[in-house]
């Protein structure tokens, strides 16, 4: 296009240098087309180079593009076994979670049902240990079974050491 503009500028002010007497600038004027020519074509050339490099580029990344969207068999298989493994995986998990959960509240039950029977237990103690009339029980002792308190002379005294404790290895003798 600008070849041919090029051109018909030189065409149409090709009678102005014929008519000169300066054959020199018309010798000038045929160098410049020339030139321009080769100018041109430089040009032309470099643009085809340059949309080669981009369709050069262009198709390395379609190749790049189409490489990434196409998946293998192989690469399949693998992503669904790694699916299958996270799923059981998950799914134990949340049997554990489960079992966990169903055990917290088995203790929690157990710890509501040990502190009944302690309450329980400690309201019957109360009742048994009101319900004794020690001196009820002496008196009986006393007149009944014939109990007496010790005499002085029955009483005997130890040290103990600052055990809280004391291991007996053998009976105590009697007098």
């Amino acid at each position: 296009m600008r070849q041919q503009k090029d051109l018909q500028y030189w065409e149409t002010n090709r009678t102005y240098i014929d008519g000169n007497t300066a054959r020199e600038l018309a010798m000038q004027a045929e160098q410049r087309k020339e030139q321009i020519h080769q100018e041109y074509v430089e040009w032309q050339e470099e643009e085809q180079e340059q949309r080669k490099r981009q369709r050069q580029v262009r198709a390395a990344a379609q190749k790049n593009r189409d490489r990434a969207l196409s998946i293998s068999p192989g690469y399949v298989l693998f992503i669904a076994v790694t699916m299958a493994v996270m799923g059981a995986v998950f799914a134990c998990y949340l049997q554990l979670q489960s079992d966990l959960n169903k055990n917290v509240r088995s203790v929690a039950a157990l710890e509501s049902e040990l502190l009944d029977l302690k309450d329980d237990n400690d309201a019957v103690q109360k009742k048994i240990s009101n319900s004794i009339d020690m001196e009820n029980v002496r008196q009986q002792a006393m007149d009944e079974l014939g109990m007496v308190y010790p005499q002085e002379d029955q009483i005997e005294y130890f040290e103990v050491e600052n055990d809280d404790y004391m291991n007996q290895y053998e009976d105590i003798p009697e007098r």
